[in-house]
């Protein structure tokens, strides 16, 4: 059946989806936008009603994209960053009125604890930001999008992406063949370990700068940088991107506008504010839920339209 004017199955729009879920197939622009009004919602609201409920819908918006994995791999990294912030900035800033403790003669103050978690909340919402961007803004997209406005800074950027990642796993098969041979790091003494690692770092250098000039080979083959080139746009805008687009600004605008009217803030220093929410506190949360929770939606949405047209 036909809806925005197009089919509505779930086609594989772009080559290289990880998954076939909604957001995979809206256009790169609104994906962009949607990234972007994240990562400024975690900076510039610092209540921990904001915070802890970005964090919970993000770490929801993973779970539905099926990547448990790197999502629980992230949230113990953070979490350990966040037990250290915690612990470390009453310790190193006392500045506040309400005392909780003296240590050694420093003064641990509720404004240095609350400061330190919602400083590692922000932190983990931020890591989690990026794990989901990693997730549906792949490098196709990327490419789409600034491909033709700046196609020499956006190659540049693309490889500098892909460098690490693709380091690091040319790094874990090259251990694992070497270790075939009984070279390893994990065991042995100290100079054989040492020795073991300068011996798989000589063949990933090797290998690394081999195929970067396979690489230019196969860029100068194909003319590049020749000549103005054309862009291919697999990519068009639809109905239904242009309704998020337009609902993303305004909901963006609004949650902005209420940031700066002081909602979604909490006040630290000198003393401790309240926590309690005003009722465009209220509204100017569950805007900013419903875009972060923006795929979440669309797979609701999905599902209910598909319950009762079956």
């Amino acid at each position: 059946m036909a809806v925005y004017g197009r089919s509505r199955t779930r086609s594989p729009r772009a080559s290289g989806l990880k998954s076939q879920l909604i957001i995979d197939q809206l256009h790169p622009l609104v994906l962009l936008v949607y990234f972007i009004l994240m990562i400024s919602f975690s900076m510039c609201f610092n209540h921990p009603y904001f915070l802890c409920g970005q964090l919970i819908v993000i770490i929801a918006v993973n779970w539905v994209a099926k990547n448990q994995q790197k999502t629980v791999s992230t949230l113990q990294g953070a979490l350990l960053m966040m037990v250290l912030i915690v612990i470390m900035n009453p310790i190193i800033n006392n500045h506040g009125t309400h005392v909780m403790m003296t240590v050694g003669g420093t003064l641990i103050t509720a404004e240095a604890v609350v400061y330190g978690f919602l400083m590692a909340t922000a932190l983990a919402v931020l890591l989690l930001i990026f794990v989901t961007y990693n997730q549906h803004m792949t490098n196709h997209k990327f490419l789409a999008l600034f491909g033709g406005i700046a196609p020499q800074l956006t190659l540049l950027t693309m490889m500098t992406m892909r460098f690490f990642p693709l380091f690091i796993r040319r790094l874990r098969d090259i251990t694992a063949v070497q270790r075939t041979r009984g070279i390893q790091m994990a065991t042995g003494r100290l100079k054989n370990r040492a020795q073991a690692g300068m011996h798989l770092l000589a063949i990933l250098l090797t290998n690394t700068l081999t195929e970067a000039l396979q690489t230019a080979d196969s860029m100068t083959a194909r003319g590049f940088g020749v000549q103005k080139r054309s862009t291919y746009r697999h990519y068009q805008m639809t109905h239904r991107d242009y309704g998020l687009l337009m609902a993303l600004i305004s909901g963006g605008l609004f949650a902005f506008w209420c940031a700066s009217q002081g909602n979604g803030q909490l006040i630290v220093y000198p003393t401790l504010g309240t926590l309690r929410l005003t009722s465009r506190d209220g509204v100017c949360l569950s805007v900013i839920l419903l875009i972060d929770g923006l795929p979440l939606l669309l797979e609701g949405w999905e599902y209910l339209w598909w319950q009762l047209h079956r």
